[in-house]
C-alpha cells in the first residue's frame, strides 16, 4: 500500500504544458490514461482534442498535467525542497548596509570561521557591498575549494574572514531547539525523507522540550505518505487518511508507527499552506493532538499520481503524466477540497509566530492567563507585549476555556476574552457580535464570528432574530466552504452584478441548492426548516465521506429505516429527508460526531416554518463542530 501511496503526489506545484512535438505521449495515450484514472470525467471535447496542449486546456483541473523530461526533473525537484549549492554557508537578506546573515548553516565554511546570525557582510574580495544586490552575492560563489575573503561587520568592528567554498546541503525540513524548551521545526515541503529528519529531530531534543512548534507556513505539499509517517511520530498508529478514488471508492490508509513524542504541539500556518500540509494539520485537528494557529489554509484536497516509465515503461521515457486520480479526506473523514483547514486560533499572518511563542513561555506560576484551546493547557507567557495578547484574545471563541489569575499563588478564575483584557488593562477588538448575549445561541454565533464565517448585517450587529433569506445563507456558506463562482449565472433572478450573485452560483456550481423553478432561485424568499436541513445535509455530505455514504443509504428504497427515523422524518418532504436523516442521526452514527446538529427531537421541527438567522448560524456551527472542523 505504502509503494502505490508514495506515487500520489499532492502537491501544489505548476508547470507549464509544452507543445505536442515535444512529447513523447500521444494524445491516444494520455486519453487512455485518463479514462481510467481521472477523477473528475473527462468532458465529450476531449475526444476531439488534436493536441495534449488542446486536451490539457479542456480539463478544469490545473494540477492534470504532462510534463517533459526536464519539467519531471524539475518537479521532483521542486517537492524535494531540498538545496545543494557551493558558497560560503549561510542565509542572507538583502539590507542597505550589507547582507545581514540569517542563518550560519551547518556544514558550511562560515559557521567554522565563526560568522553569526546578526552578523552584516559589507564587503566581498574588498568589494563593498552597501547596498547589497545581487551581483555581489554572486561574489560570495563560485567553484568548491576557492577562497573568498569577506568582510563582517559586528559590535561596530570589521573583521575579515577569509573562507573556503564548499558544498552545502540544505534539507526541506530542518529541526532546532529554541530558548525556553521549545523545540522548532521548518517544514518546506513533503519529500521523501521529510518523515525520516522529523523523526531524527524528534529524537534528538524531545527529552530538553517541552513544547513543539511545526512551521507548515508556505509548504505546498509534497509525498502524501511523509505526511502521514509525520502523523504517526506525533501521535502513534492509526487511520489518517482516506481517498475517494474515480470509480466513488473510498481506500483509508494506516499507519502503524509508534509515536516518538507526546509533548504540546502547536502547528503554523497560512493560506499557502497546502495539500499534504492541510493533512498533517486536519490530523493534528482531528484527533486533538495538538492545535493550529495561522490563517486559514489553501484548500487543496485531491491527490495527483504519477504515471512514468516505471509504470508505463511503454508510454512514456523520462517523461509523465501527472493525474489527479483522488480527492482525499482526513482522520475524522472531512475534506480539506477548497475548504481548507481552519486554525484552531486564526490570527493575521503578521502575528501567528509571535502568537505561538506566547503560549509556549509561560508556566503556572508567573502566567497570568491560561489558555486550554485543545486538550491541553497553555500558559501565556507574561512578558507577551500587549498588542500581542490582544491578538490572541480576539481569536479566543466562546467554547475555549480562558482563566486569569492575579499572581503568583493566586487561583485561575474563569474568563472571557473582554474580561481578560479589562483585568490586563489592555485593549482589543472583539470579533463577537454585540446583539448576541440574549440569544440561545450566543456561542455558537460568536464563535462563527471570531473564525469569520459569518456575515453580520451591519459591523458587529447580526440581527439573531431576523428571518433568513435564501440569498443569505448561499452567501454565508461561500464563506464557510471557502468557495467562489466560477462566472456562470445560474438564475435568471440574479443579475451578475447582485450582491449575492456569487455566493448563489458558488453553491449552485457545487449542486448543494436548486432554485424554485421557471429559472428562478427567489432571492429573497424566507428560508424554511425544511430548506435549511436539506441544503445543510447536502453540505454535511459534500464535506464527509462517511456522510455520503450514509445518505446514499438513506437514499435507497431497499433500505429499511428503523422506526424512530421513521416517526422523526414523517412530516418531512420526500426530497428533504436524506438530509434530514443526516444531520440528526448521521452526525452521530456515520461520522462518529459530537451528537446531533441542533435539534433533539425533530418533533419540535416545523418544515415549513420560516428559520431564524441565529438557528441557522447555530446550525452551521453544530455541522462544523460535529464534524471536528471547529473545536466543540
Amino acid at each position: 500500500m505504502k509503494k502505490y501511496l508514495s506515487r500520489f503526489i499532492a502537491a501544489l506545484l505548476a508547470l507549464s504544458l509544452l507543445s505536442a512535438p515535444a512529447s513523447a505521449l500521444t494524445v491516444d495515450q494520455a486519453l487512455e490514461l485518463l479514462e481510467d484514472n481521472y477523477y473528475f470525467g473527462l468532458p465529450d471535447e476531449a475526444y476531439q482534442a488534436q493536441t495534449l496542449e488542446e486536451l490539457f486546456g479542456l480539463l478544469t483541473d490545473p494540477y492534470t498535467q504532462y510534463m517533459t523530461e526536464e519539467q519531471y526533473a524539475a518537479f521532483l525537484d521542486l517537492v524535494e525542497n531540498t538545496v545543494d549549492m557551493v558558497g560560503i554557508g549561510v542565509e542572507i537578506d538583502y539590507t542597505e548596509d550589507g547582507f545581514l546573515v540569517q542563518k550560519v548553516l551547518s556544514g558550511g565554511a562560515a559557521l567554522e570561521a565563526g560568522l553569526q546570525t546578526g552578523d552584516l557582510i559589507v564587503a566581498v574580495d574588498g568589494v563593498p557591498c552597501t547596498p547589497a544586490g545581487e551581483e555581489h552575492r554572486q561574489l560570495m560563489l563560485g567553484e568548491a575549494g576557492a577562497k573568498v575573503t569577506v568582510t563582517v561587520l559586528r559590535d561596530g568592528q570589521t573583521k575579515d574572514y577569509t573562507l573556503t567554498r564548499r558544498a552545502v546541503y540544505i534539507p526541506n525540513t530542518e529541526i532546532s531547539l529554541l530558548e525556553g524548551g521549545v523545540g522548532y521545526v521548518d517544514c518546506n515541503s513533503f519529500g521523501a525523507d521529510t518523515d525520516e529528519l522529523l523523526a531524527a529531530g524528534l529524537k534528538q531534543y524531545d527529552s530538553q522540550v517541552d513544547c513543539w512548534i511545526i512551521d507548515l507556513r508556505d509548504n505546498a505539499g509534497g509525498y502524501v505518505d511523509s505526511a502521514l509517517e509525520m502523523i504517526a511520530a506525533l501521535n502513534g498508529p492509526g487511520n489518517y487518511l482516506y481517498f475517494e478514488e474515480t470509480d466513488g471508492q473510498v481506500a483509508g490508509y494506516t499507519c502503524r508507527s509508534s509515536s516518538i513524542t507526546r509533548k504540546p504541539l502547536i502547528l503554523l500556518v497560512n493560506d499557502e499552506s497546502a495539500s499534504a500540509s492541510e493533512l498533517l494539520a486536519s490530523g493534528v485537528r482531528d484527533t486533538n493532538r495538538g492545535i493550529v494557529i495561522g490563517s486559514r489554509t489553501f484548500g487543496k484536497g485531491i491527490a495527483q499520481s504519477v504515471f512514468d516509465e516505471s509504470t508505463d515503461p511503454a508510454y512514456f521515457d523520462g517523461d509523465c503524466l501527472k493525474i489527479t486520480t483522488a480527492r482525499f479526506y482526513s482522520a475524522g473523514g472531512a475534506t480539506t477540497d477548497k475548504i481548507g483547514v481552519i486554525p484552531t486560533l486564526l490570527v493575521d499572518d503578521g502575528y501567528t509566530e509571535a502568537v505561538a511563542a506566547a503560549l509556549c513561555g509561560g508556566g503556572p506560576d508567573t502566567s497570568n492567563l491560561c489558555v486550554i484551546p485543545g486538550a491541553k493547557p497553555f500558559y501565556v507567557d507574561p512578558e507577551t507585549p500587549d498588542e500581542v495578547l490582544s491578538i490572541l484574545l480576539e481569536a479566543l471563541p466562546p467554547q475555549t476555556p480562558l482563566f486569569y489569575s492575579g499572581g503568583p499563588g493566586q487561583n485561575y478564575d474563569p474568563c472571557t476574552p473582554a474580561q481578560a483584557a479589562e483585568r490586563l488593562g489592555i485593549k482589543f477588538d472583539s470579533r463577537w457580535f454585540t446583539d448576541t448575549a440574549d440569544s440561545p445561541y450566543s456561542d455558537a454565533i460568536d464563535a462563527m464570528g471570531t473564525y469569520r464565517l459569518l456575515n453580520g448585517t451591519a459591523p458587529g450587529i447580526f440581527s439573531p432574530k431576523d428571518q433568513l433569506t435564501r440569498a443569505q445563507l448561499c452567501v454565508m456558506l461561500a464563506r464557510v466552504l471557502n468557495v467562489t463562482s466560477s462566472g456562470a449565472n445560474w438564475f435568471s433572478d440574479i443579475p451578475a452584478n447582485a450582491w449575492c450573485a456569487g455566493g448563489v452560483n458558488a453553491m449552485a456550481e457545487l449542486g448543494l441548492v436548486n432554485g424554485v423553478g421557471g429559472g428562478r432561485f427567489n432571492p429573497e424568499g424566507a428560508l424554511t426548516n425544511e430548506e435549511f436541513l436539506t441544503i445543510m445535509g447536502r453540505v454535511a455530505r459534500y464535506l464527509n465521506f462517511a456522510l455520503d455514504s450514509y445518505g446514499e443509504s438513506v437514499d435507497d428504497p431497499d433500505t429499511t429505516l428503523p422506526l424512530g427515523m421513521k416517526l422523526g422524518l414523517s412530516t418531512f418532504a420526500d426530497w428533504a429527508r436524506s438530509s434530514v436523516a443526516v444531520l440528526t442521526w448521521g452526525l452521530e452514527d456515520a461520522a462518529g460526531g459530537h451528537g446531533t446538529m441542533l435539534y433533539t427531537s425533530l418533533k419540535n421541527i416545523i418544515p415549513s416554518a420560516p428559520i431564524l438567522r441565529e438557528e441557522a448560524a447555530a446550525g452551521m456551527y453544530k455541522v462544523l463542530a460535529g464534524l471536528s472542523i471547529l473545536p466543540l
